[in-house]
């Protein structure tokens, strides 16, 4: 499949500009980053530059490859305040985490949010005037 288009010669990569809301977990080993507007799409890095790079390909990858399957793009719903909110009523549901031994003193967890701009590349199904999906950004 071919992600370019044609232009008097010259082929021009087509693309669109994402913004997401990312959480940020370090742990003791690594960390680890998810978008909660994008269910199932995590990333790992040992250090946080790798993490930085891997969250963003995760999120392209992601991405490009519901749009070359037809699915809707996931929007941009949650802003940073949200995803804290989010992160916090899951982190504090008052269950029990049945992996957790209680005898041990729990882990603590560094957590950021931060906001991440991916440029994902536009199927040339979609630019054919195929309907393509859209998210809208804020």
């Amino acid at each position: 499949m071919g992600k370019h288009q044609e232009t008097g010669g010259a082929q021009v990569a087509k693309s669109m500009r994402l913004r997401y809301a990312v959480v940020i977990e370090q742990t003791p080993n690594n960390y680890c980053a998810y978008a909660p507007d994008v269910l199932g799409c995590v990333s790992t890095g040992k250090t946080w530059d790798k993490m930085q790079a891997m969250i963003r390909e995760a999120l392209t990858f992601h991405i490009e490859m519901m749009m070359e399957d037809g699915d809707p793009i996931p929007e941009q719903t949650m802003s940073l305040e949200d995803a804290m909110v989010d992160y916090l009523a899951v982190a504090t549901d008052g269950k029990p985490d049945p992996y957790l031994d209680f005898s041990d003193e729990p882990p603590s967890l560094s957590v950021t949010f931060q906001m991440v701009e991916i440029d994902v590349q536009v199927p040339s199904s979609a630019r054919a005037g195929e309907e393509a999906p859209a998210a809208s950004l804020p």
